[in-house]
């Protein structure tokens, strides 16, 4: 028995593998070279690419992203005093926060990941999404949720908040929660950016 396939059912509709090939065998012989057009702009931008430096590359992420440099200072900043940034965002006139992780938060997604040993990259996927939106919720609505400062003494203190984060965002419904991982994900590419290394003017 041949293991060539020689119909492919669509929709119901049958169609021919080889009059399928042989058509588009056709397209293509039939069809001219296409002239590329090269701006005058476009070489210029090519040369430019050439001459940037890191902190160019870096200003040009911002405004690819959308991201203002006033903004990715103002968090830098933030960060830098304070220890952690904080965003407020509005979902069906409820407020809630997302706040900058630690590197316990790290620690503890790594740990999680080894324990769990997730069976597909989809199953890894959601756990991630999971796992650092309860590290990243700091409120949402009446429900504020405590972020103690990290120490090398209170790892026991922080998975006990963090506890409390994740059953708070296990209840929640599956939309609400999407909403929330798409907007940290767009938190976390903000924040990313504004640390970036390549923002130093000596990198």
């Amino acid at each position: 028995m041949s293991g060539t396939i020689t119909n492919l059912n669509v929709g119901g509709k049958q169609f021919d593998i080889e009059s399928l090939l042989k058509n588009e065998a056709n397209k293509a012989d039939n069809q001219e070279p296409s002239e590329e057009v090269i701006s005058e702009q476009d070489i210029i931008d090519e040369v430019d690419s050439f001459a940037l430096t890191h902190r160019d590359e870096w200003i040009q992420d911002l405004r690819i992203n959308k991201v203002e440099l006033k903004e990715s200072q103002k968090i830098l900043d933030t960060i830098m005093q304070k220890g952690f940034y904080e965003e407020r965002y509005r979902i069906a006139g409820r407020v809630f926060k997302l706040r900058t992780r630690t590197t316990v938060d790290s620690d503890r997604l790594i740990e999680m990941l080894r324990e769990l040993a997730p069976e597909s990259q989809a199953v890894a996927t959601h756990l991630i999404a999971r796992i650092n939106a309860a590290s990243s919720l700091a409120k949402f609505g009446e429900s504020n949720f405590p972020h103690s400062t990290p120490t090398d003494e209170n790892r026991n203190l922080l998975d006990e908040e963090w506890k409390l984060r994740w059953s708070y965002i296990s209840s929640l419904p599956q939309p609400i929660f999407l909403a929330i991982v798409q907007t940290m994900q767009r938190f976390d590419l903000k924040v990313n950016l504004a640390c970036d290394a390549r923002a130093l003017e000596n990198f």
